[in-house]
């Protein structure tokens, strides 16, 4: 009788179940593994320009497609939120950053925002609810990646035992194709032999045989990833997690943290009294030693003063002790300080920029840290409001409002804009002088403004200007043919030409729209300058011969 009793009390683990798939999912499998090729050879061997926005679209409509097809068959019709509107289109739109705007800093912030706005729209078009909790937000979003890896294994397994009996198919179809990899050996060296296209076609395979295999091995690193992502939405837990209050951090501790650094904001805004509003009407205080001083000293560094009260207001509202739902009076008032402080010295740098900027000229750096400037303003706005209001969403206002301000930089084409203004202002005489170098250090952005220059009414200036080009044009155009259609001298260059003389460009998905208009005005302007490189030599040889007539 005991040993009845001792074995019905032993615990026995519950049994791990596969998650149960149909055909869709094995469709979405399929799709997911063709977008994973194709982020790897258009997106990553593209260097993230249209290859990668035509890559990620085509991901976006396939699993869009998946989920909602799903939740029109099993009869679902809740309604999708505003806010998931709002985050997948902006997920969608910033991939056209990629296509008009070459600069990398764009793509590399574009890259994060869109995954986790695209994240968001995802998780709300798969059932599950959004949190209205800035930190579960937060968690919702980075989880499912991180729970889509931890199930990966799962996922695959989970293929292959569809109700349908397309599991048994798949592991016939696979147990098949590697039966015929022998016969494929004894088969393509025959191939070979027997015609010399085919010849050539499996020469320049074996040829760049390194870079398809790591071609190969990043594809299948990424493909279980999304072929778990996709099955996760749909087939994993949808139902919503508690919420519970976090305890929090004690309010003194917290008082008198946020209250030394507003003691040392209080001290600052006191030692500018004398000329702390003068940024704002474009008037050089007394005692300064230059316009350029004023206007430019201290920009960046307020810049990094507000990240900083941004990470720690961030830190305050999410750890702050709450009773009954509301945050204490003090950090209230903490907050509402740190955040009217921040907001006036973000007014301040930004009008101190415009000044520098209509003084000196635009440079891209410069718009970066306007933009952040005008981001941070947005996020401590929404801040300030969450100390009077709790359902404030502040981290839902930084997401979108990040994604706003790098679709504004990636369609105005910082590079471009940059170049266009200066040259513009030089034109009209708000500048006096023009950095040619500079310009031509913007790439593809910048050097269409040099070849305007180069052209420009004032000898000077067209002289240097072409100097310039033909120092950088032949960069762009280092491509030399080499009997297989490929490029044998890269360099910066993305086009090549062919023995009749044509240029062609190597890969679609490596370009942009700035660079195939480089391209385009580049032509246009060699072929009304021809012998344009010689004439530019001969005439630095006579600027060197006539600068040293004149040491002497």
């Amino acid at each position: 009788m005991e040993e009845n009793t001792q074995i019905n009390n032993y615990y026995i683990p519950p049994e791990k179940t596969l998650f149960e798939t149909d055909s869709r999912d094995i469709s979405a499998a399929c799709a997911a593994l063709v977008c994973a090729f194709l982020s790897v050879i258009w997106g990553f061997w593209g260097t993230f320009n249209i290859g990668w926005a035509v890559s990620y679209t085509v991901f976006f409509v396939c699993v869009t497609v998946y989920l909602v097809r799903t939740a029109h068959m099993q009869g679902e019709k809740k309604r999708m939120p505003i806010f998931a509107f709002v985050c997948g289109g902006l997920s969608l739109a910033l991939s056209l950053n990629f296509v008009l705007c070459p600069d990398e800093l764009v793509h590399l912030l574009s890259f994060a925002v869109m995954l986790a706005l695209g994240i968001v729209w995802f998780i709300a078009l798969s059932g599950r609810e959004l949190s209205r909790s800035d930190v579960y937000f937060a968690r919702q979003i980075v989880s499912l990646p991180l729970f889509s890896v931890a199930k990966m294994p799962k996922s695959i397994r989970s293929l292959f035992t569809v109700k349908d009996g397309r599991g048994g198919k798949m592991r016939k179809g696979l147990l098949g194709a590697l039966c015929a990899v022998p016969v494929l050996c004894a088969v393509i060296p025959l191939l070979i032999r027997s015609d010399a296209a085919f010849e050539g076609l499996v020469g320049g395979l074996f040829r760049n045989l390194g870079e398809s295999v790591f071609k190969a091995v990043l594809t299948v690193i990424i493909a279980p990833f999304l072929i778990s992502f996709c099955i996760i939405l749909r087939r994993g837990d949808k139902a919503p997690r508690e919420e519970k209050a976090a305890k929090g951090l004690d309010t003194v501790f917290l008082s008198a943290f946020t209250g030394v650094l507003n003691l040392c904001y209080l001290v600052y805004l006191f030692s500018q009294l004398a000329y702390f509003f003068s940024a704002f009407s474009g008037i050089l205080p007394k005692g300064a030693k230059s316009y350029a001083q004023y206007a430019r000293r201290g920009f960046f560094e307020l810049c990094a003063i507000c990240g900083i009260n941004l990470c720690v207001f961030w830190f305050m509202l999410v750890f702050a002790r709450r009773r009954e739902g509301k945050m204490p009076a003090v950090l209230k008032g903490q907050g509402v300080f740190l955040s009217i402080f921040t907001l006036v010295i973000t007014g301040t740098a930004i009008s101190k920029m415009v000044m520098y900027i209509g003084r000196y000229g635009m440079t891209v750096d410069r718009v970066y840290s306007s933009a952040f400037m005008i981001f941070t303003a947005v996020v401590f706005a929404a801040m300030f409001l969450k100390c009077f209001f709790e359902k404030v969403p502040v981290l839902r206002t930084a997401l979108v409002s990040a994604g706003v301000v790098l679709l504004l930089l990636g369609c105005l084409n910082t590079g471009a804009l940059t170049a266009r203004y200066n040259v513009s202002a030089y034109r009209s005489g708000k500048l006096k002088s023009i950095d040619m170098q500079y310009i031509s250090s913007l790439d593809e952005n910048g050097i269409p403004y040099l070849i305007e220059l180069a052209d420009d009414k004032n000898a000077g200036t067209a002289k240097e200007a072409r100097y310039v080009l033909a120092d950088v044009l032949p960069i762009y155009y280092t491509g030399d043919y080499d009997g297989n259609g490929k490029l044998s001298a890269n360099g910066m260059s993305y086009c090549y030409f062919r023995p009749d003389g044509k240029k062609v460009f190597n890969a679609f998905y490596e370009m942009n729209i700035p660079r195939y208009r480089l391209y385009r005005l580049a032509d246009e302007f060699l072929e009304k300058n021809p012998g344009f490189y010689e004439t530019a030599s001969r005439g630095r040889a006579q600027d060197a011969v006539d600068s040293v007539k004149n040491i002497d």
